[in-house]
């Protein structure tokens, strides 16, 4: 049975202390003697998190040490306990403390340096995945009323997380709100290729006790259960937006998912999993990623096709943009070393991330509170998710 650790574990700002702000800079060596007297917290300034809080906390020392910080950002569960227990039932936040635990201090693309980290213990590996093929393998209509009703069944849990990790200041960022300019796509796709390049067919992505959690679900009958309660409503909603020819995609991912969930985690290469531009930071000395909150190691596709969803204007010419993007994307991880992943599979790939993403809109429409300013993810990613669609699924 998971437990919780005997000290204090912050979950929101109100609860953050100096004292514990001190101890958290200490365990990490960048502070030694001087102490945490005064601290502000506000906004991070780099998007919006839909399972967890990342807040901005300025420093006030009582002397000057050399590496002791300005400022920290400190992340959190989320406050909305729906979202929340979604985001645990798919390890969101166990998987971004293994990444920074385990990944960050020798990873080829710059990342936040790791402060601090503490969380209560979870349940054990084997109990977990006992419990995931329990409900995996429940009668369709019980998934589908336990899709209708996953934000209530899928309890939050009373762990406690706390992450806290270097502010990287004076950072440019695209919201989702915003489409970047085509020089911003290319720096990240040289990027992506050169982490991607960096793990190519290491043996550890293929080891479970490092990383264990399935890029796409855990359980794929489940999250079936989800889409099926939810589909035909979503349609209705907003017809507009989920088309004829988007829910054909959307509809041959739920079809074909057990078979595409194992194709999709082939333990290729490292995955950051998250590819939005939010979570994709300019700063003075290079591109930054943050958030690895769905890390894991699969295709390639995946990151690349789901960055390209949501960051190409939709329109006529769309789909001819994202295929000479993917094109470059591929030049430049073959440049940088990998030449047994051929062209062709790699672009079916990116078409099979595009029948994943519709799903995807499908599944935040109907069962997250994912909202930008009023709007929902979904209406905002749908129009750029329909025009890179080509016109029929893949034939698999």
């Amino acid at each position: 049975m998971a437990r919780r650790l005997p000290l204090e574990i912050p979950q929101s700002v109100e609860e953050l202390t100096v004292g514990w702000l001190t101890d958290a800079v200490r365990s990490s060596g960048l502070a030694r003697d001087a102490r945490v007297v005064g601290f502000k917290a506000g906004s991070p300034g780099s998007g919006v998190g839909f399972q967890g809080q990342t807040i901005r906390v300025s420093l006030d020392w009582d002397v000057d040490e050399p590496d002791a910080p300005a400022a920290l950002l400190v992340k959190f569960p989320s406050a909305n306990q729906g979202n929340r227990g979604l985001g645990e039932a798919e390890g969101a936040y166990d998987r971004e403390f293994d990444f920074y635990e385990r990944f960050s201090a020798d990873f080829p693309v710059r990342v936040p340096r790791l402060v601090h980290s503490v969380r209560d213990p979870g349940p054990p590996q084997a109990a977990r995945k006992r419990q995931e093929r329990i409900v995996n393998g429940l009668p369709t209509p019980l998934l589908g009323f336990i899709g209708r009703h996953a934000r209530r069944l899928l309890r939050a849990s009373n762990r406690r997380y706390a992450l806290v990790l270097e502010y990287v200041p004076d950072a440019r960022v695209t919201t989702a709100l915003d489409l970047p300019p085509e020089d911003d796509l290319s720096t990240i796709l040289a990027t992506l290729a050169r982490m991607h390049a960096h793990f190519w067919r290491r043996s550890v992505l293929a080891d479970k006790t490092v990383i264990e959690w399935s890029m796409v679900t855990q359980m794929p009958n489940a999250m079936n259960g989800v889409y099926r309660a939810w589909r035909d409503d979503v349609v209705l909603r907003d017809p507009a937006v989920f088309t004829e020819r988007f829910m054909r995609h959307a509809d041959w991912f739920r079809d074909h998912i057990v078979d595409l969930v194992v194709h999709l985690d082939e333990p290729l290469t490292f995955r950051h999993g998250d590819c939005r531009t939010d979570n994709m930071l300019f700063a003075a000395g290079g591109l930054v990623l943050v958030d690895f909150g769905v890390m894991g190691s699969g295709r390639p596709a995946g990151d690349v096709a789901y960055l390209l969803s949501e960051t190409i204007p939709p329109g006529p010419g769309a789909r001819d943009i994202f295929l000479r993007l993917c094109r470059e994307y591929h030049g430049a991880l073959v440049a940088a070393g990998v030449d047994d992943h051929p062209l062709d599979e790699f672009l079916e790939d990116c078409d099979i991330v595009l029948a994943l993403q519709a799903y995807r809109a499908v599944l935040i429409e109907g069962a997250y509170e994912a909202d930008y300013d009023g709007d929902s993810l979904a209406h905002l990613w749908g129009p750029r998710i329909g025009s890179l669609l080509c016109k029929e699924p893949p034939d698999r």
